[in-house]
């Protein structure tokens, strides 16, 4: 097991503090299931380049039309 020694600014240890007490866990618990949370999702953006997409801020930056694609498709 390994232990970690971190220093948290006081919107991270707020942030910490309501996990703890929506979730009822302590802080090792809090931690390990936020590690957890993000490992599967880097697992599943590995798996599916799709959600790696629709997580991207690419997704969205453009306003236009809606139907662009047909625009060009019956020029």
């Amino acid at each position: 097991m390994k232990n970690f020694d971190i220093q948290l600014d006081e919107e991270y240890a707020q942030k910490l503090a309501y996990i703890q007490q929506e979730a009822d866990q302590d802080t090792v618990e809090a931690i390990k299931s936020s590690i957890e949370l993000r490992y599967q999702q880097l697992q599943q953006q590995k798996t599916d380049p799709l959600a790696k997409l629709k997580q991207s801020k690419f997704i969205g930056c453009f306003k236009g039309e809606t139907h662009l694609v047909q625009h060009f498709i019956n020029s």
